[in-house]
């Protein structure tokens, strides 16, 4: 990797890094005007912000730039921004509902750390479900090679 692309590349992720943060403190607020206690809270903020992220760092971002990228970029904003928000809802009400099921305030850490992960997870899939060729294109090459 040149310097200037691991330049980029470190730039993009510090960028990424400051977006998911406030984004994460931006739902976190919301969520506690509405009354969600914070075992809950979190754990939804988590699910609804770092799915999208991660969609956006493989579309947008120069740490890939291989075909799954370029696939996602000949995409239409519009269509990459509605599947970024169905990734969010999808993590969010994942993140939601283990929280409910799962936590109480006296929660531990690894149960909390199953329900993000499950809700990043579930989120995520669902943004790679819903872009599924770009995600494949050109892996026929690189497994024939």
């Amino acid at each position: 990797m040149q310097p200037l692309q691991l330049a980029r590349a470190a730039a993009a992720l510090l960028g990424l890094a400051v977006l998911a943060a406030a984004l994460f403190q931006a739902v976190l607020a919301g969520l506690a005007e509405l009354g969600v206690p914070p075992w809950a809270a979190s754990p939804t903020a988590v699910g609804a912000v770092l799915p999208p992220v991660l969609a956006l760092a493989d579309a947008y971002t120069p740490l890939g730039n291989h075909a799954r990228t370029e696939g996602l970029r000949e995409r239409p904003a519009t269509r990459l921004l509605a599947d970024g928000l169905l990734a969010a809802a999808v993590g969010a009400v994942v993140g939601f509902a283990g929280s409910r099921l799962l936590l109480s305030a006296t929660a531990s850490a690894l149960a909390e750390l199953v329900v993000v992960s499950a809700a990043s997870l579930v989120g995520y899939a669902a943004f790679v479900a819903r872009n599924l060729d770009a995600y494949t294109r050109g892996h026929d090459r690189e497994v024939e090679a």
